[in-house]
């Protein structure tokens, strides 16, 4: 499985690394404050055995953070936002304890190709299609993404996955089935199957034409009030020296062989061309025609991927030499030069801005760790892959964080101020509607009569429909989900608030009927609901539990303060 299951980060680690280093740097410091606050001298710091780990040794705490890291971005979907700070390390902390009970228990660990590794791999958000489901394809290109990453290798791939597969059976034994209260069952059988009448007015914004006032002396406000929005983060100015792939490309040799293993590991990544006489199958049992069809491919490919392998190499061995032989900053041009290398001068790389040349904004936090480790005591990076090849980092100077002046910033600050004040607009526009939809439905005007002359009276369109009863099981296609949103806690002949709907749009509701059915707890309904929520809350429980055992193992060797 381990052999299936692996092979690069770097394209989708778009958060990783610089979130480790923000863990690693936030504990390390908080507890270097606190001894520092005693009087404590000494660099060793007290030890904080949590779980089997000592806390207070910074290669445990990174690896402690390292593997959850990798644990919770394999969990999230691509299209999931990205977990809080807080929630990194609550997983980090909860995923030790949980290891830790599995140990205590015996909780064996499984193979690498058993079904019970398969089956988790497959739930795992970071492979989920947009459907949600298994995306083969998502796998392929991620275990490809494996292959040129210098920090997570396969084998820690696939000792995460094994541990997370282990810390899972032993929440499933916390967890228990799960016991669902009957006021619980009930309030969702109530808000599944209450049937509603509902009257819709859809609000379109697009026309309100506002008066905004985009003066000078307005937009300064808005940018004086909103310029931490604008602030340039930190950056560190650095220089590359490169090491092109297609200057190995011409050193490497492959044999025939090595090509057609190449081809056998993936053939989905060589799709075969069209042929004269139809599409040649990938499944087809000439496997030879479909390699002889793309061998020109496979072959580009495999010299692309060494010849890069190659250039990292180099690197890494020009990164030894500069250790070795104590080069400095004043003495590296003289180095570069006996070694037939050049130092190229590449600009500013910050939180979420990096130059082109090392591979633009997408790599920003790939690069991040080695950025943040440069100093003018140690110039030089860990060997990195870049576009094209390979490079060693050079440090040049640190510019701190900015607030830019309105002038750098004007044309992005006006389009912002001016869709905050249109939209501040179309809100204050939608609650007016809203009262006087309120008022005319009081002095007893029909809702189509009164969102008519509410419309008129703000500007705003709106249109009324009156879709046929139903419940949320079954919603209507047609209606605006926001509208839906409104139902949580409107009784029967209520009107909602303005709800603000998809870009300028907005919906208002009256509850013409809600009709809530008996609750009878031995109804197959209730029993098919309750089979749906007992795992939900079952997982959520032992969640808690889990960090229950973690606060009170933090407590038990947290620092007392006299």
């Amino acid at each position: 499985m381990i052999s299936w299951i692996p092979r690069v980060f770097q394209q989708h680690f778009k958060w990783l690394f610089f979130l480790l280093l923000a863990f690693v740097i936030v504990s390390f410091v908080f507890v270097t404050e606190y001894s520092s606050r005693l009087g404590q001298r000494t660099q060793r710091l007290p030890d904080r055995p949590f779980f089997g780990i000592n806390l207070s040794k910074p290669d445990e705490l990174r690896a402690l953070a390292q593997d959850a890291q990798l644990s919770l971005y394999l969990r999230q979907s691509p299209f999931s936002p990205e977990p809080t700070q807080a929630d990194i390390e609550q997983h980090a902390l909860n995923r030790r304890a949980a290891l830790h009970f599995a140990n205590q228990l015996g909780i064996a660990a499984p193979t690498p190709d058993s079904p019970q590794v398969i089956a988790f791999i497959q739930t795992l958000g970071r492979f989920s299609g947009p459907d949600g489901r298994f995306d083969p394809k998502a796998y392929a290109s991620f275990l490809d993404s494996l292959r040129t990453n210098p920090r997570v290798t396969e084998s820690d791939f696939g000792r995460v996955i094994l541990e997370d597969v282990r810390a899972e059976a032993y929440e499933r034994l916390l967890a228990g089935p799960g016991y669902v209260l009957p006021s619980d069952l009930a309030e969702q059988l109530a808000r599944r199957d209450t049937r509603w009448t509902l009257a819709v007015a859809a609000i379109d914004g697009s026309a309100f034409a506002p008066r905004i006032d985009v003066s000078d002396t307005a937009v300064a406000a808005w940018f004086e009030q909103n310029g931490r929005r604008y602030e340039i983060g930190p950056r560190t100015v650095v220089a590359a020296i490169k090491f092109p792939a297609a200057r190995f490309a011409e050193t490497i040799t492959l044999t025939e062989a090595q090509i057609r293993a190449a081809y056998d590991a993936n053939p989905a990544r060589f799709p075969a061309p069209p042929a004269a006489t139809g599409e040649i199958r990938l499944d087809s049992p000439d496997a030879d025609s479909a390699f002889a069809a793309v061998r020109p491919q496979v072959e580009a490919e495999l010299r692309r991927q060494r010849a890069e392998r190659a250039a990292l190499s180099a690197a890494s061995d020009l990164t030894v030499r500069l250790l070795e032989q104590g080069v400095t900053a004043e003495r590296l041009p003289d180095f570069l030069a006996a070694q037939n290398l050049a130092l190229v001068e590449v600009g500013a790389v910050g939180q979420g801005s990096a130059p082109a040349a090392l591979g633009g904004d997408a790599a920003a936090s790939r690069l991040a760790p080695e950025v943040a480790r440069l100093a003018p005591e140690r110039p030089y990076s860990n060997p990195i892959a870049i576009p094209g090849g390979a490079a060693v980092l050079v440090w040049r100077e640190a510019q701190p964080p900015r607030i830019p002046e309105l002038a750098e910033v004007r044309e992005r600050v006006l389009a912002d101020y001016q869709a905050a004040e249109r939209r501040r607009l179309v809100t204050e526009a939608g609650r007016a509607f809203r009262a006087s939809v309120a008022g005319s439905l009081s002095a007893g005007k029909a809702f189509a009569d009164a969102v008519t002359e509410a419309a008129r009276a703000t500007g705003l369109q709106a249109n009324v429909k009156k879709p046929a009863p139903f419940t949320l099981m079954d919603p209507p296609q047609d209606v605006d989900f926001s509208a839906l949103r409104a139902l949580e806690g409107l009784e029967q002949g209520e009107l909602s608030e303005f709800l603000p709907s998809r870009g300028e749009s907005g919906v208002l509701v009256q509850a013409l009927a809600r009709e809530v059915p008996p609750f009878d707890p031995a109804s197959p309904e209730a029993a098919e609901v309750k089979a749906q929520m007992a795992p939900i809350l079952a997982t959520r429980n032992a969640q808690s539990m889990l960090a229950a055992l973690v606060e009170a193992e933090l407590a038990r060797s947290a620092p007392a303060f006299e």
